[in-house]
């Protein structure tokens, strides 16, 4: 059991991993703000479009999410969730040529190549960026949230606390505080993202 008070953003990737297996929102929460920017980086570099590149980055997380408990802690998180935001990128540009293809042509080749399936496990830039300056970034737009978020946020995401003690502490009803924590994600979403495109 986590203590109360102890900040998710001070904790390892491998920690919120468990922590979120063992059904911590918050912690899985933190671990898309920290990585979604080197994610959607990640993923323009094969997808251009911008709102299939944002439904792609979402689906990379929904996948990750799923299949959280077949993270080796041996292993690198940022290595891992680059590695699925790839394949989707490409499974939904395979997905892509070979509906353009059917349009042109009766019969199709499959597309079999085999970079489609080859994880990439190489170090690539992003990872340095997002050890430090996203997670800065993270830290930071939640500080800057509007005065009816901020408090709330900062409990939940960097001081690791229940929607019933934030309930306690700040005398706002529990259902209040869910949809302040909503809202808060969705600001933090945006500007980090608007501070990717600029």
């Amino acid at each position: 059991m986590e203590r109360t008070g102890s900040k998710l953003t001070d904790r390892t990737d491998v920690q919120l991993v468990e922590m979120a297996l063992d059904g911590s929102q918050a912690a899985f929460f933190t671990l898309y703000a920290r990585y979604r920017v080197g994610v959607c980086a990640h993923i323009a570099k094969i997808i251009q479009d911008q709102a299939e590149l944002e439904d792609i980055c979402n689906e990379t997380f929904e996948k990750a999410f799923k299949q959280l408990s077949t993270f080796r802690t041996d292993a690198k998180f940022s290595t891992w969730i680059l590695t699925i935001a790839r394949n989707t990128a490409l499974d939904h540009k395979d997905k892509e040529n070979t509906r353009l293809k059917s349009m042109e042509t009766a019969s199709l080749a499959h597309d079999d190549s085999p970079a489609a399936s080859v994880p990439d496990t190489s170090i690539s830039p992003e990872e340095a960026i997002i050890k430090s300056q996203i997670h800065d970034k993270f830290i930071a737009t939640v500080e800057g949230l509007p005065d009816i978020y901020r408090e709330i946020a900062i409990l939940c995401f960097v001081e690791n606390m229940k929607y019933e003690d934030i309930s306690e502490k700040t005398g706002i009803p529990v259902n209040t505080v869910k949809t302040r924590i909503r809202r808060a994600k969705d600001i933090i979403t945006e500007v980090m993202q608007n501070e990717e495109e600029e």
